[in-house]
Protein backbone atom coordinates (compact mmCIF):
# COMPACT_ATOMS: atom_id res chain seq x y z
CA UNK A 1 0.00 0.00 0.00
CA UNK A 2 1.21 3.50 -0.47
CA UNK A 3 2.48 5.53 2.31
CA UNK A 4 -0.39 8.17 1.52
CA UNK A 5 -2.18 10.09 4.53
CA UNK A 6 -5.92 10.90 2.91
CA UNK A 7 -6.80 12.92 5.63
CA UNK A 8 -4.17 15.53 4.77
CA UNK A 9 -5.29 17.94 2.24
CA UNK A 10 -2.95 20.08 0.44
CA UNK A 11 -4.48 22.54 -2.42
CA UNK A 12 -2.23 23.57 -5.88
CA UNK A 13 -3.51 26.63 -7.27
CA UNK A 14 -2.12 27.41 -10.81
CA UNK A 15 -2.97 30.55 -12.63
CA UNK A 16 -4.02 29.81 -16.23
CA UNK A 17 -1.40 31.58 -18.31
CA UNK A 18 -0.36 34.37 -15.98
CA UNK A 19 1.97 36.63 -18.11
CA UNK A 20 -0.72 37.26 -20.73
CA UNK A 21 -4.06 37.07 -19.09
CA UNK A 22 -2.75 39.57 -16.76
CA UNK A 23 -1.94 41.88 -19.60
CA UNK A 24 -5.48 40.92 -21.34
CA UNK A 25 -7.00 42.18 -18.21
CA UNK A 26 -5.42 45.38 -18.16
CA UNK A 27 -5.70 45.51 -21.89
CA UNK A 28 -9.40 44.28 -23.29
CA UNK A 29 -7.93 44.55 -26.72
CA UNK A 30 -5.81 41.71 -26.64
CA UNK A 31 -8.07 39.57 -25.22
CA UNK A 32 -9.07 36.46 -27.79
CA UNK A 33 -6.02 37.05 -29.78
CA UNK A 34 -2.38 35.44 -29.62
CA UNK A 35 -0.29 36.53 -27.30
CA UNK A 36 3.58 35.94 -26.86
CA UNK A 37 5.41 37.82 -23.66
CA UNK A 38 9.12 38.49 -24.72
CA UNK A 39 11.64 39.64 -21.64
CA UNK A 40 12.32 42.97 -23.38
CA UNK A 41 11.63 45.44 -26.55
CA UNK A 42 14.04 43.46 -29.28
CA UNK A 43 13.92 39.87 -27.57
CA UNK A 44 13.01 36.86 -30.17
CA UNK A 45 12.15 34.22 -27.21
CA UNK A 46 9.03 33.91 -25.95
CA UNK A 47 8.89 33.40 -22.36
CA UNK A 48 4.98 33.08 -21.96
CA UNK A 49 2.24 32.77 -24.23
CA UNK A 50 -1.59 33.33 -24.00
CA UNK A 51 -4.17 30.65 -24.27
CA UNK A 52 -4.93 31.46 -27.63
CA UNK A 53 -1.21 31.15 -28.96
CA UNK A 54 -0.80 27.93 -26.84
CA UNK A 55 -3.84 26.45 -28.82
CA UNK A 56 -1.77 27.47 -31.96
CA UNK A 57 1.29 25.58 -30.80
CA UNK A 58 3.20 28.70 -29.59
CA UNK A 59 4.84 27.17 -26.68
CA UNK A 60 7.56 28.74 -24.15
CA UNK A 61 11.00 29.32 -25.25
CA UNK A 62 9.33 29.44 -28.84
CA UNK A 63 11.34 32.18 -30.97
CA UNK A 64 9.16 34.94 -32.48
CA UNK A 65 9.71 33.77 -36.19
CA UNK A 66 8.40 30.21 -34.95
CA UNK A 67 5.55 32.07 -33.45
CA UNK A 68 4.49 33.85 -36.27
CA UNK A 69 4.88 30.82 -38.53
CA UNK A 70 1.85 29.45 -36.06
CA UNK A 71 0.43 32.43 -35.45
CA UNK A 72 0.68 35.09 -37.81
CA UNK A 73 -1.17 37.70 -35.97
CA UNK A 74 0.31 36.89 -32.59
CA UNK A 75 1.21 39.50 -30.49
CA UNK A 76 4.53 40.20 -28.71
CA UNK A 77 4.48 42.21 -25.58
CA UNK A 78 7.38 42.91 -23.61
CA UNK A 79 7.29 41.42 -20.11
CA UNK A 80 6.81 43.23 -16.80
CA UNK A 81 8.20 41.65 -14.28
CA UNK A 82 7.13 44.05 -11.80
CA UNK A 83 3.50 43.61 -12.44
CA UNK A 84 4.18 40.21 -12.08
CA UNK A 85 5.48 40.07 -8.57
CA UNK A 86 2.69 42.64 -7.24
CA UNK A 87 -0.38 40.21 -8.28
CA UNK A 88 1.62 37.31 -7.00
CA UNK A 89 2.09 39.45 -3.44
CA UNK A 90 -1.16 39.93 -3.68
CA UNK A 91 -2.61 36.80 -4.14
CA UNK A 92 -0.49 35.39 -1.44
CA UNK A 93 -3.05 37.44 0.95
CA UNK A 94 -5.23 35.42 -0.17
CA UNK A 95 -4.02 32.00 0.59
CA UNK A 96 -2.74 33.30 3.92
CA UNK A 97 -6.40 33.93 4.50
CA UNK A 98 -7.27 30.59 3.96
CA UNK A 99 -4.25 29.15 6.04
CA UNK A 100 -1.14 30.08 7.40
CA UNK A 101 0.67 27.09 6.01
CA UNK A 102 1.40 28.18 2.19
CA UNK A 103 3.94 27.75 -0.33
CA UNK A 104 4.54 30.38 -3.12
CA UNK A 105 5.88 27.49 -5.53
CA UNK A 106 6.49 30.04 -8.76
CA UNK A 107 5.14 33.33 -9.62
CA UNK A 108 1.76 31.59 -10.39
CA UNK A 109 1.26 28.38 -8.68
CA UNK A 110 1.14 27.95 -4.95
CA UNK A 111 0.29 25.04 -2.09
CA UNK A 112 -1.97 25.86 0.47
CA UNK A 113 -1.79 23.31 3.04
CA UNK A 114 -5.42 23.02 4.81
CA UNK A 115 -4.60 19.54 6.74
CA UNK A 116 -4.65 20.90 10.23
CA UNK A 117 -7.84 23.21 9.83
CA UNK A 118 -9.87 21.06 7.32
CA UNK A 119 -11.88 19.24 9.46
CA UNK A 120 -13.85 22.08 11.13
CA UNK A 121 -13.44 25.28 8.71
CA UNK A 122 -13.44 23.69 5.58
CA UNK A 123 -15.50 20.47 4.95
CA UNK A 124 -15.98 20.63 1.55
CA UNK A 125 -12.70 21.48 0.35
CA UNK A 126 -13.69 21.71 -3.45
CA UNK A 127 -16.23 24.40 -2.69
CA UNK A 128 -13.57 26.12 -0.56
CA UNK A 129 -10.88 25.76 -4.18
CA UNK A 130 -14.25 27.08 -6.36
CA UNK A 131 -14.28 30.51 -3.62
CA UNK A 132 -9.96 30.26 -3.92
CA UNK A 133 -10.87 30.88 -7.85
CA UNK A 134 -13.64 33.80 -7.27
CA UNK A 135 -11.19 35.40 -4.96
CA UNK A 136 -8.57 35.87 -7.23
CA UNK A 137 -10.85 36.84 -10.23
CA UNK A 138 -12.24 39.59 -7.74
CA UNK A 139 -8.35 40.14 -6.92
CA UNK A 140 -6.59 40.03 -10.37
CA UNK A 141 -9.72 40.73 -12.84
CA UNK A 142 -12.56 38.22 -14.31
CA UNK A 143 -9.80 37.17 -17.35
CA UNK A 144 -7.45 35.89 -15.03
CA UNK A 145 -8.17 31.70 -14.22
CA UNK A 146 -6.65 29.16 -12.17
CA UNK A 147 -7.05 25.38 -11.87
CA UNK A 148 -7.00 24.09 -8.31
CA UNK A 149 -5.61 20.49 -7.84
CA UNK A 150 -6.68 18.92 -4.34
CA UNK A 151 -5.14 15.59 -3.00
CA UNK A 152 -3.04 14.47 0.15
CA UNK A 153 0.03 15.53 -0.68
CA UNK A 154 2.43 18.11 -2.56
CA UNK A 155 2.83 15.84 -5.63
CA UNK A 156 -0.81 14.62 -6.06
CA UNK A 157 -1.98 17.79 -5.96
CA UNK A 158 0.18 19.13 -8.34
CA UNK A 159 -0.39 16.61 -11.03
CA UNK A 160 -4.53 17.33 -10.04
CA UNK A 161 -4.13 21.03 -11.28
CA UNK A 162 -1.70 20.29 -14.05
CA UNK A 163 -4.50 18.01 -16.16
CA UNK A 164 -7.60 19.62 -15.03
CA UNK A 165 -8.87 21.60 -17.68
CA UNK A 166 -8.48 25.08 -17.63
CA UNK A 167 -10.55 26.85 -15.16
CA UNK A 168 -11.87 23.67 -12.89
CA UNK A 169 -10.98 21.98 -10.04
CA UNK A 170 -9.71 18.21 -9.51
CA UNK A 171 -9.37 15.45 -6.75
CA UNK A 172 -7.18 12.99 -6.64
CA UNK A 173 -8.45 10.73 -4.08
CA UNK A 174 -7.97 6.89 -3.28
CA UNK A 175 -10.51 5.85 -5.51
CA UNK A 176 -9.47 7.55 -8.50
CA UNK A 177 -5.06 7.39 -8.16
CA UNK A 178 -4.32 4.39 -9.55
CA UNK A 179 -6.69 5.65 -12.98
CA UNK A 180 -4.70 8.86 -13.28
CA UNK A 181 -1.40 7.80 -12.80
CA UNK A 182 -2.15 4.92 -15.54
CA UNK A 183 -3.22 8.09 -17.87
CA UNK A 184 -1.09 11.19 -16.96
CA UNK A 185 2.34 11.69 -18.70
CA UNK A 186 5.10 12.31 -17.50
CA UNK A 187 5.35 15.77 -19.09
CA UNK A 188 2.95 16.41 -16.26
CA UNK A 189 5.04 14.93 -13.36
CA UNK A 190 6.93 17.20 -11.55
CA UNK A 191 10.57 16.05 -11.15
CA UNK A 192 10.39 14.10 -14.05
CA UNK A 193 12.18 15.78 -16.68
CA UNK A 194 12.73 15.40 -20.20
CA UNK A 195 15.83 13.18 -20.41
CA UNK A 196 14.14 11.26 -17.22
CA UNK A 197 11.41 10.59 -19.61
CA UNK A 198 13.55 9.40 -22.56
CA UNK A 199 15.24 6.82 -20.62
CA UNK A 200 12.35 5.80 -18.94
CA UNK A 201 10.15 5.52 -22.53
CA UNK A 202 13.48 3.32 -23.60
CA UNK A 203 11.58 0.69 -20.92
CA UNK A 204 8.37 1.57 -22.50
CA UNK A 205 7.09 3.02 -19.69
CA UNK A 206 5.04 5.88 -20.21
CA UNK A 207 2.88 6.38 -17.26
CA UNK A 208 3.67 6.10 -13.49
CA UNK A 209 1.66 3.21 -12.98
CA UNK A 210 3.74 0.97 -15.16
CA UNK A 211 6.61 1.58 -12.73
CA UNK A 212 5.41 -0.59 -10.39
CA UNK A 213 6.46 -3.37 -13.00
CA UNK A 214 9.50 -3.14 -11.79
CA UNK A 215 11.43 -4.10 -9.11
CA UNK A 216 14.30 -1.03 -7.21
CA UNK A 217 16.94 -3.39 -7.75
CA UNK A 218 15.73 -3.52 -12.13
CA UNK A 219 15.57 0.16 -11.42
CA UNK A 220 18.59 0.46 -9.73
CA UNK A 221 20.52 -1.06 -13.18
CA UNK A 222 19.42 2.16 -15.22
CA UNK A 223 18.86 5.13 -12.67
CA UNK A 224 20.74 4.37 -10.10
CA UNK A 225 19.76 4.20 -6.49
CA UNK A 226 18.03 7.67 -5.65
CA UNK A 227 16.05 8.04 -8.50
CA UNK A 228 15.09 3.90 -8.44
CA UNK A 229 13.51 5.27 -4.99
CA UNK A 230 11.76 8.54 -6.14
CA UNK A 231 10.06 6.36 -9.66
CA UNK A 232 9.22 3.94 -7.16
CA UNK A 233 6.87 6.58 -5.17
CA UNK A 234 5.75 8.43 -8.03
CA UNK A 235 4.24 4.84 -9.36
CA UNK A 236 2.19 5.35 -6.01
CA UNK A 237 1.49 8.42 -5.63
CA UNK A 238 3.77 8.99 -2.66
CA UNK A 239 5.48 12.59 -1.97
CA UNK A 240 8.59 13.13 -3.32
CA UNK A 241 11.68 13.97 -2.73
CA UNK A 242 11.22 17.63 -4.17
CA UNK A 243 8.44 18.45 -2.78
CA UNK A 244 9.00 17.05 0.56
CA UNK A 245 11.78 19.78 0.88
CA UNK A 246 8.72 22.26 0.89
CA UNK A 247 7.86 21.69 4.70
CA UNK A 248 11.67 22.41 5.35
CA UNK A 249 12.56 26.28 6.60
CA UNK A 250 14.24 28.28 3.66
CA UNK A 251 18.05 28.59 4.71
CA UNK A 252 19.90 31.65 4.35
CA UNK A 253 21.03 32.79 0.90
CA UNK A 254 24.63 32.16 0.61
CA UNK A 255 24.83 34.02 -2.42
CA UNK A 256 23.28 36.64 -4.56
CA UNK A 257 23.64 37.46 -8.32
CA UNK A 258 22.05 39.03 -11.36
CA UNK A 259 22.97 38.54 -15.06
CA UNK A 260 22.08 40.01 -18.46
CA UNK A 261 22.45 39.41 -21.77
CA UNK A 262 22.89 42.27 -24.14
CA UNK A 263 21.50 43.21 -27.49
CA UNK A 264 24.93 43.80 -29.45
CA UNK A 265 28.58 42.63 -28.48
CA UNK A 266 29.70 46.00 -26.48
CA UNK A 267 33.09 47.61 -26.91
CA UNK A 268 32.35 50.88 -25.17
CA UNK A 269 34.04 51.37 -21.84
CA UNK A 270 30.71 53.73 -20.78
CA UNK A 271 28.57 51.60 -21.64
CA UNK A 272 30.40 48.44 -20.21
CA UNK A 273 31.04 50.49 -16.66
CA UNK A 274 27.43 51.92 -16.39
CA UNK A 275 26.12 48.05 -17.05
CA UNK A 276 28.34 46.75 -13.96
CA UNK A 277 26.91 49.42 -12.16
CA UNK A 278 23.61 48.64 -12.21
CA UNK A 279 24.21 45.02 -11.87
CA UNK A 280 26.23 45.77 -8.79
CA UNK A 281 23.34 47.99 -7.63
CA UNK A 282 20.58 45.48 -7.96
CA UNK A 283 22.67 42.99 -6.12
CA UNK A 284 23.45 45.05 -3.42
CA UNK A 285 19.84 46.10 -3.02
CA UNK A 286 18.94 42.74 -2.41
CA UNK A 287 21.51 42.03 0.05
CA UNK A 288 20.80 44.91 2.10
CA UNK A 289 16.92 43.88 1.93
CA UNK A 290 17.85 40.43 3.38
CA UNK A 291 19.95 41.90 5.90
CA UNK A 292 23.38 40.18 4.47
CA UNK A 293 26.59 41.32 3.85
CA UNK A 294 29.23 39.63 1.79
CA UNK A 295 33.01 39.13 1.36
CA UNK A 296 33.55 37.62 -1.67
CA UNK A 297 32.74 39.60 -5.29
CA UNK A 298 33.08 37.98 -8.77
CA UNK A 299 32.50 38.83 -11.91
CA UNK A 300 31.51 37.25 -15.37
CA UNK A 301 31.77 37.94 -18.67
CA UNK A 302 31.15 36.34 -21.80
CA UNK A 303 32.04 37.03 -25.67
CA UNK A 304 30.23 35.53 -28.85
CA UNK A 305 32.74 32.01 -27.96
CA UNK A 306 35.09 33.10 -25.23
CA UNK A 307 34.71 33.69 -21.22
CA UNK A 308 36.30 35.60 -18.85
CA UNK A 309 35.49 35.56 -15.00
CA UNK A 310 37.42 36.67 -11.61
CA UNK A 311 36.80 37.22 -7.77
CA UNK A 312 38.24 38.57 -4.99
CA UNK A 313 37.68 37.74 -0.97
CA UNK A 314 38.03 39.98 1.88
CA UNK A 315 38.66 39.99 5.19
CA UNK A 316 35.53 42.60 5.72
CA UNK A 317 32.07 42.62 4.75
CA UNK A 318 30.74 44.25 1.92
CA UNK A 319 27.31 45.99 2.28
CA UNK A 320 27.76 49.32 0.08
CA UNK A 321 27.12 49.25 -3.64
CA UNK A 322 30.47 51.81 -4.60
CA UNK A 323 32.81 49.76 -2.58
CA UNK A 324 31.80 46.39 -4.48
CA UNK A 325 32.05 48.50 -7.47
CA UNK A 326 35.34 50.01 -6.47
CA UNK A 327 36.47 45.90 -6.11
CA UNK A 328 34.97 44.71 -8.80
CA UNK A 329 35.54 47.47 -11.98
CA UNK A 330 38.43 49.00 -10.43
CA UNK A 331 40.70 46.01 -8.58
CA UNK A 332 39.02 42.99 -10.88
CA UNK A 333 38.23 44.23 -14.55
CA UNK A 334 40.12 47.04 -15.22
CA UNK A 335 43.27 44.12 -14.53
CA UNK A 336 42.08 42.23 -17.57
CA UNK A 337 43.54 43.05 -20.57
CA UNK A 338 40.28 42.94 -22.56
CA UNK A 339 40.43 40.56 -25.30
CA UNK A 340 37.22 40.36 -26.58
CA UNK A 341 33.86 42.41 -26.83
CA UNK A 342 30.91 41.60 -24.41
CA UNK A 343 28.03 40.00 -24.98
CA UNK A 344 26.72 39.18 -21.33
CA UNK A 345 27.53 40.24 -17.98
CA UNK A 346 27.21 38.92 -14.75
CA UNK A 347 28.40 39.78 -11.00
CA UNK A 348 27.94 38.01 -7.83
CA UNK A 349 28.62 38.60 -4.09
CA UNK A 350 29.06 35.46 -1.73
CA UNK A 351 30.51 34.64 1.36
CA UNK A 352 26.78 36.15 2.71
CA UNK A 353 26.49 36.44 6.57
CA UNK A 354 23.71 38.55 8.67
CA UNK A 355 24.42 41.98 9.03
CA UNK A 356 25.86 43.65 12.19
CA UNK A 357 28.04 46.69 12.88
CA UNK A 358 30.39 46.84 10.03
CA UNK A 359 32.11 49.37 10.92
CA UNK A 360 33.38 52.50 13.30
CA UNK A 361 34.66 55.17 11.18
CA UNK A 362 32.92 58.18 10.15
CA UNK A 363 33.42 57.50 6.63
CA UNK A 364 31.73 54.12 6.82
CA UNK A 365 28.37 55.76 8.75
CA UNK A 366 28.35 58.79 6.57
CA UNK A 367 27.97 56.62 3.52
CA UNK A 368 25.38 53.70 5.53
CA UNK A 369 23.17 56.17 6.26
CA UNK A 370 23.19 57.47 2.71
CA UNK A 371 22.11 53.66 1.77
CA UNK A 372 19.70 53.36 4.03
CA UNK A 373 18.07 56.79 2.71
CA UNK A 374 18.52 55.26 -0.67
CA UNK A 375 16.68 52.58 0.66
CA UNK A 376 13.66 53.83 1.95
CA UNK A 377 12.74 55.27 -1.37
CA UNK A 378 13.62 52.91 -3.64
CA UNK A 379 11.54 50.20 -1.61
CA UNK A 380 8.89 52.22 -1.46
CA UNK A 381 8.95 53.44 -5.34
CA UNK A 382 10.81 50.87 -6.83
CA UNK A 383 14.70 50.15 -7.08
CA UNK A 384 16.52 52.74 -9.55
CA UNK A 385 14.03 55.66 -8.49
CA UNK A 386 17.24 56.85 -6.57
CA UNK A 387 20.55 55.86 -8.44
CA UNK A 388 23.88 57.36 -8.35
CA UNK A 389 25.36 59.34 -10.83
CA UNK A 390 27.32 56.71 -12.77
CA UNK A 391 23.53 55.62 -14.28
CA UNK A 392 22.50 59.23 -15.07
CA UNK A 393 21.80 59.07 -19.08
CA UNK A 394 21.90 55.68 -18.61
CA UNK A 395 19.55 52.77 -20.03
CA UNK A 396 18.38 51.23 -16.58
CA UNK A 397 18.51 47.16 -16.52
CA UNK A 398 14.88 46.80 -14.17
CA UNK A 399 15.26 43.81 -12.20
CA UNK A 400 13.87 40.36 -13.47
CA UNK A 401 11.82 38.08 -11.03
CA UNK A 402 12.44 34.63 -12.11
CA UNK A 403 9.50 32.07 -12.41
CA UNK A 404 10.55 29.78 -9.63
CA UNK A 405 11.14 32.78 -7.68
CA UNK A 406 15.10 31.70 -6.04
CA UNK A 407 15.09 34.68 -4.38
CA UNK A 408 12.01 34.41 -2.46
CA UNK A 409 13.79 34.74 0.79
CA UNK A 410 13.88 38.61 -0.52
CA UNK A 411 11.09 38.96 -3.18
CA UNK A 412 8.44 37.93 -0.77
CA UNK A 413 10.37 38.21 2.70
CA UNK A 414 9.93 34.29 3.45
Amino acid sequence: MPDINWQNKILHIDINSYFAALLQQENPKLRNKPVGIVKDVGRTCIIAASKEAKKLGVSTGSNAYEAKLKAPDIVLVPAQFDRYLDATKRLKKIFMNVSPNIYIYSLDEAFVNISHCQKYLYPDVEQLAKNIQQQIQLELGEWVTSNVGISANYFLAKIASNIAPKGTVLTIDENNLDGILAEVPFAEVCGVGLRLEKKLKKLGVTNPYQIRFYSQAELELFFGPFWSRELLKIAYGEETNHLALLEKPLSQMKSVSRSITGYHLYDDEKEIKAIIYNLISEVIHKVRKMNLAGRQVSIFLNGQDQFWADHLTVKHFINHEQEMFEIIYNKLYKNWKRHFKIIKFGVRMSLLEKMGQNSLLPNWQKTEKIHQAMDDVNDKYGLFTLRTGALLNQPIIKPEVTGFLGDRIYQLGE
